[in-house]
Parts: C-alpha cells; sequence; structure tokens
C-alpha cells in the first residue's frame, strides 16, 4: 500500500471509529461490493452461486461507488461469486480508482489465464488455497486447483500482493503446515477463516468429526506460528479471539452487552446493490437500496448478532474493539 492509500485509509478508519466509540452517525471506512453471485466453482461452504444472478450495470456501479466514496469509505473490496466472470471487470475497478479507494479483488484464478488483464489494475488480490491439490478439490470442486498456483507466481512476479484464504474444514485442518510452507515459497502470505453457517450466502455445515477443542487447538497453533514470524496476516487478537470460541457449530450471536461494528465501521453490498452491515446479516435483516437510499440515515443501526467468528468481519471488528493492537498489526501488514 502506497503511502498516500495509507495515510486516505488511516484517516478514514480514525473517523470511523470516533463515530463508533461516540455512538454518532455511522461512518464506514470500508465496504464489500459482490460484483456478482455467479460463479465457475461450486465450493461446498459458499452459497453465493445459487442467489440470484442479476447484477448492476456499470452506470449503477458508478452511482454507487459515489454514494460509497460520499459516506467516507476508502477501502473497497470487490468480490462474488467470482468476479473474473464479468468481462467489464476492468472498467469496474476504473470506476473505484476514481474515487480513489483502495481496490482489492477476491478471485479463485482458475480463470486468470484467459483473462489476466481484468486484474491489472487491482491494488491486492486474495484468493483461496485449502492445503494441496487433493484437499483443496475436495472443499472446492473439479478443477478448482487448475492454474491457481501458475497464477499467483504470474502476480507476484508483476509485483501485486497476494493473500490466500484457508476456509477451516475437515478437508484443511491439517494442511497449515503445507499452505504456510507453500506461501514462503510463493511470496504470498495466509488467511485463515472458520467455516461460518446460517446465513444465506453460505451453505453446509462444521463437520462432526470436528471437536470445539480441536479447532481452539488448531487457533492456538495458528498463533504461535504467527508468534514465529510464518506469514500469516490473520492478527493476532483475531487468533486470540478464535482460540477461545465456545462453539464452532454457532457462527454469531447477539449477546445484548456487546456492540458490534458492522454497518457502522464497514459494510457489505451485494449485486443488486442492496446494503447490509455485514454479509453475514443477508437475510436477517432489512438491507438499504444504496441507489435510492443513504445508509447513514436508512439504516436503524441494530444488527441481529454483535459476537461471531465470520472471517473478514471479524478482523474488522477487531480494528474497533481493539483497535490499537489490531490497527497496528494491520498497518504493519498491508503497508
Amino acid at each position: 500500500m502506497q503511502l498516500a492509500d495509507q495515510l486516505a485509509v488511516g484517516y478514514a478508519y480514525a473517523s470511523s471509529l470516533l463515530a463508533f466509540m461516540v455512538d454518532g452517525q455511522p461512518r464506514p471506512f470500508s465496504a464489500t461490493f459482490a460484483v456478482t453471485n455467479r460463479c465457475n466453482l461450486r465450493c461446498e461452504y459458499c452459497n453465493c452461486p445459487y442467489i440470484d444472478p442479476t447484477n448492476l450495470d456499470l452506470a449503477q456501479i458508478g452511482v454507487l461507488f459515489e454514494r460509497l466514496r460520499d459516506m467516507g469509505i476508502r477501502r473497497l473490496g470487490l468480490a462474488g461469486g467470482e468476479p473474473l466472470l464479468r468481462s467489464d471487470l476492468p472498467d469496474i475497478i476504473a470506476l473505484a480508482k476514481r474515487q480513489r479507494f483502495f481496490v482489492t479483488v477476491n478471485s479463485n484464478l482458475t480463470l486468470f489465464d484467459r483473462h489476466p488483464e481484468r486484474l491489472a489494475d487491482a491494488d491486492l488480490v486474495y484468493t483461496s488455497l485449502d492445503g494441496d491439490s487433493a484437499a483443496h478439490v475436495a472443499a472446492r470442486g473439479d478443477r478448482a486447483h487448475d492454474g491457481v498456483l501458475d497464477a499467483i507466481v504470474r502476480l507476484v512476479g508483476s509485483g501485486k500482493p497476494v493473500i490466500a484464504i484457508c476456509v477451516v474444514t475437515e478437508h484443511s485442518i491439517g494442511q497449515v503446515d503445507f499452505l504456510l510452507r507453500q506461501a514462503e515459497r510463493l511470496g504470498i502470505r495466509m488467511h485463515f477463516q472458520p467455516r461460518c453457517v446460517d446465513t444465506d450466502v453460505v451453505r453446509g455445515s462444521v463437520a462432526t468429526s470436528l471437536s470445539n477443542e480441536q479447532l481452539r487447538a488448531f487457533w492456538r497453533r495458528l498463533l504461535e506460528e504467527k508468534r514465529k514470524g510464518r506469514p500469516l496476516v490473520s492478527s493476532t487478537p483475531y487468533l486470540e479471539f478464535l482460540s477461545e470460541w465456545e462453539d464452532f457449530s454457532i457462527s454469531a450471536y447477539h449477546d445484548p452487552g456487546t456492540r458490534c461494528p458492522a454497518g457502522h465501521g464497514y459494510l457489505y453490498v451485494d449485486p443488486q446493490g442492496k446494503a447490509y452491515a455485514c454479509a453475514y446479516t443477508k437475510g436477517k435483516m432489512t438491507p438499504v437500496d444504496l441507489l435510492a437510499q443513504d445508509w447513514r440515515t436508512a439504516w436503524d443501526g441494530h444488527n441481529p448478532c454483535t459476537r461471531c467468528t465470520v472471517g473478514p468481519m471479524l478482523e474488522f471488528n477487531m480494528l474497533f474493539k481493539r483497535p490499537f493492537a489490531a490497527a497496528l498489526e494491520g498497518f504493519r501488514t498491508y503497508g
């Protein structure tokens, strides 16, 4: 991340944190926009390919990005489904860069060999690695591993930072050593996140073969590897939180004594332009149509859950619940 990007995102985050601390009007600094629900894979833990396949056109996306910029967004994640299925992805990224967003794209990279130009202007690329070829395919389906490593090598070789995400399932829980060694060899970093259940964008459940103590031990192990300096982008507060989670068959619940920063510090926008406090609340709250309404005044400020293990959202939550430790690590990691 360039210094100008660091300063812009840092200022937006500080403003968002202050607004959250004083219970002021929501001022999110980050948004994730799913450019499509369509996907060429059928990962066992993802429901996106089975949701409404319609999406906004470029003109509508331009309006959406202006609205996001006006509310204080400076970091924008483009996700799916699979973003590379949109031939106009470079135009979407260009619209985002016009608003001076720091732009990340989350792609499975199986289509990268056909369309490398579609990621050319992204600031950072997220992809998925659930272990060796057999473990990856077991979780994500046939041909899910094809071309992914070659794509990572090409992206890293061009100077593009890459972070690989591993969803922790019965297939990947024994793959830590392999994945960290592979990350060291490829020059990338790894993020691990629990399998989540019980919301519109995910499907399936945590395997009964995985006990809560086994999963807590897994997160303690990752914390040890993090402290050894291994290429883990997952933050220390995040790993500490997961190492103490009570029941991994429950991804989120409402604790009346806890406030959640979702919607205040960050939000999720689906392919039709409907905004939610986070992706996990899709199907659990009334969305805000960002093409017609202002999130800051249309959202009622309430979340259906306040504590969760939902990987990306939990990292954002740590920025608001343990701001000094999490933010310091974050800026070191992405700087």
